[in-house]
């Protein structure tokens, strides 16, 4: 089954402006990171905001079963633009079809 890129489809979608983390405002014109996961019934779905200094590198550990991914963008009036994927996991059945 295909999904739609998180970038593609978290592009423009409204988030707090407190990382999740350390609680730092995150202004106008600031990096920051977005968690987020799939669900079959809603979608990409965001889950947690980050300043850039608090935003993984990777989704570790992963959720077995999820997809799950990090995203990097541009906060902007409390939307993040300009969207591209820092990391995905992909559910373990997935995963192992794409190595195959």
């Amino acid at each position: 089954m295909s999904r739609p890129d998180p970038a593609a489809a978290m592009n423009g979608v409204g988030t707090g402006h407190l990382c999740d983390r350390c609680n730092r405002r995150i202004q106008h014109g600031d990096r920051a990171g977005l968690y987020c996961t799939w669900y079959e019934r809603g979608g990409w779905t965001p889950r947690r905001t980050w300043c850039l200094d608090c935003c993984p590198e990777e989704v570790d550990p992963g959720t077995e079963g999820a997809d799950e991914a990090i995203l990097l963008g541009v906060f902007f009036a409390h939307r993040l633009v300009s969207v591209t994927v820092r990391d995905r996991s992909l559910p373990n059945q997935e995963a192992n079809d794409e190595t195959v």
